[in-house]
C-alpha cells in the first residue's frame, strides 16, 4: 500500500495500540487527534504523522484524508447521531476513494439497530466502501478506567449484573486484530465478534483481582436502581449512567456470555487472559495512582 493509513480514535485504549502495532509494522500513519501540539508528546518516538480532526468540524477533514488510504474509525462515545455527527465524513471518504474502513462496532449488534454502531455499519455499508467490522464484547479496560475509583478506593466491583457471566476482552488484542485487518489480505467484506477465550462472572472477577492484588476486592452486585442512584451520587453524569444502567441489565440478561475463536484464528495466538491483564494493570488500582490521576 503507498497511501496512509489515518487512525481516529488514536490517544484511547484501542486506538493507541493501533498506532503502536502499525509503527511496529512499519505502515505509514497518520494520527487524527483534536490538538497535534497536545498529543506531541504522546506519540514522541514513532514515526507518525500527526494531524487535527474533529468529527464535528468538516473543516478539519480534507487535510486529516491527504494520501490515505484506509481508516481505522472508532465512533467517539460522545456521538450519539451518526447521521448528523458522522455521515458527513464518511460521505468524504466515498469522493476519496477509501479502500478500507475497519470499524470498532459492538458485540450483538447485527441484532440491534437501534444502537448508533448499528447505524454507522449500515452508513459505511451503503458508502460502498471495502469494511472489516470488528464487534467486540465488555472491554477489561474498563475496569481500569471507568470502574477505577471503584476498585482503588472502595476495593469493590459495583456493577447490577448478578451471576451472569461475560467473555472479557483486553483493548490491545481488538487493536492487534485491527492491524491485521488494515495490513493483510483476506479481512474485507467481514464482520468479527471479538472475545476472550472464556466468559467469568464478576465473582470470579473479583477473585482474580484479589489475588493479584493482594488484597480483597468484594463484588457488591447492587439493584439495578440502587446502581443507577449510586453512580449518579458518586458523580456520573445521568446520561452517561443510563447507558451504562442499559448496558449492564443486558449482561445481566445473559448478552454477553457468547465466546468466540476469532482473535485467535487472526492473530494466530490465544487472547490476552484476564489474569494476564490484572497483572499488567495492577499498578491503576493503587489508591495512591488513582488520585494522582483524578
Amino acid at each position: 500500500m503507498s497511501g496512509s493509513i489515518l487512525v481516529t480514535g488514536a490517544t484511547g485504549n484501542i486506538g493507541y495500540h493501533v498506532v503502536l502495532e502499525l509503527a511496529a509494522k512499519k505502515e505509514k500513519i497518520r494520527v487524527a487527534v483534536r490538538n497535534p501540539k497536545k498529543e506531541k508528546e504522546t506519540f514522541a518516538g514513532l514515526e507518525v504523522d500527526l494531524v487535527e480532526f474533529d468529527f464535528l468540524n468538516p473543516d478539519t477533514y480534507e487535510k486529516a484524508l491527504e494520501g490515505v488510504k484506509k481508516v481505522f474509525l472508532i465512533r467517539p462515545p460522545q456521538l450519539a447521531k451518526p447521521k448528523q455527527e458522522m455521515q458527513p465524513f464518511i460521505n468524504l471518504l466515498i469522493q476519496k476513494k477509501i479502500e478500507q474502513i475497519v470499524f470498532v462496532s459492538l458485540m450483538g449488534v447485527e441484532k440491534n439497530p437501534i444502537v448508533p454502531h448499528r447505524k454507522i455499519e449500515d452508513m459505511i455499508r451503503e458508502s460502498g466502501i471495502a469494511y472489516t467490522f470488528l464487534r467486540p464484547g465488555f472491554f477489561m479496560q474498563n475496569l481500569n478506567t471507568t470502574h477505577r475509583e471503584d476498585i482503588a478506593v472502595r476495593n469493590e466491583l459495583f456493577m447490577p449484573v448478578g451471576f451472569a457471566k461475560t467473555s472479557f476482552i483486553d483493548t490491545r488484542d481488538i487493536a492487534s486484530v485491527a492491524a491485521v485487518c488494515l495490513t493483510e489480505d483476506g479481512h474485507l467484506w467481514r464482520s468479527y465478534t471479538l472475545t476472550g477465550n472464556k466468559a467469568i462472572d464478576y465473582y470470579e472477577v473479583a477473585e482474580i483481582l484479589s489475588k493479584t492484588l493482594e488484597r480483597k476486592i468484594e463484588y457488591k452486585n447492587p439493584g439495578i436502581f440502587e446502581f443507577r442512584r449510586t453512580i449518579i451520587k458518586r458523580g456520573t453524569k445521568k446520561e452517561f449512567a443510563n447507558v451504562m444502567t442499559m448496558l449492564y441489565v443486558l449482561t445481566r440478561l445473559g448478552t454477553a456470555e457468547k465466546v468466540t475463536s476469532e482473535v485467535e484464528k487472526i492473530l494466530r495466538r490465544p487472547p490476552i487472559s484476564f489474569e494476564q491483564y490484572a497483572k499488567d494493570y495492577q499498578n491503576d488500582w493503587s489508591e495512591e495512582t488513582c488520585f494522582f490521576h483524578m
